[in-house]
């Protein structure tokens, strides 16, 4: 077997132009450079692309959604905003715990799915969601639905508006709000 890697070269005159994101590690300021130049020494990559799951079993948020959450937070509090992460990474087994209080809450697993993910499908054990100003500030968290892409961060579920993820690159569109946590268990 053979096995070939093409790198394309990454300008605008080939037509490819990939980005990376880098925010300054005191002041959050961001901006833009490309994957070769890569983030100075005073910087924190955002990443270029959406964050996907580690191959280790992860303990702690995610550091690239920590960074984009970071950077939003800082931009948020020019505009007097005040965002603060109320929930992030979570064991399986406080999910479960979690998901097993709802399901006594609301008497079945598929109702109690409509507000708390089952374990197997939620990206709080993960580290790659976040719980931004919940329960008492939805005003705030709107400004991150609002702002999200930029950093690379998206609401995902209809009925939560303080969940989020990093399921985009920062500046690329959110995708469509899912319904609530139920959608995930079709898919």
């Amino acid at each position: 077997m053979i096995l070939a890697l093409f790198l394309l070269p990454v300008s605008k005159a080939s037509g490819v132009d990939i980005h990376e994101f880098c925010a300054h590690k005191t002041t959050f300021e961001m901006r833009t450079t490309n994957v070769i130049k890569r983030c100075n020494e005073d910087e924190i990559s955002l990443g270029s692309g959406p964050i996907t799951a580690s191959l280790t079993a992860p303990k702690a948020l995610n550091e690239t959604l920590e960074n984009r959450f970071r950077t939003a937070q800082a931009s948020a509090a020019k505009e007097g905003v005040n965002l603060q992460i109320t929930s992030g990474y979570r064991s399986i087994e406080r999910q479960r715990f979690l998901f097993d209080q709802a399901v006594q809450k609301y008497g079945s697993y598929k109702t109690a799915a409509k507000w708390v993910a089952p374990p197997e499908i939620s990206n709080h054990p993960l580290g790659l969601a976040i719980d931004v100003n919940y329960p008492n500030d939805p005003k705030a968290a709107k400004w991150l639905e609002v702002n999200g892409y930029k950093f690379g961060l998206c609401r995902v579920f209809k009925n939560e508006w303080w969940h989020f993820e990093g399921n985009i690159a920062p500046g690329w569109k959110c995708p469509k709000l899912l319904k609530d946590a139920r959608a995930l268990l079709q898919s």
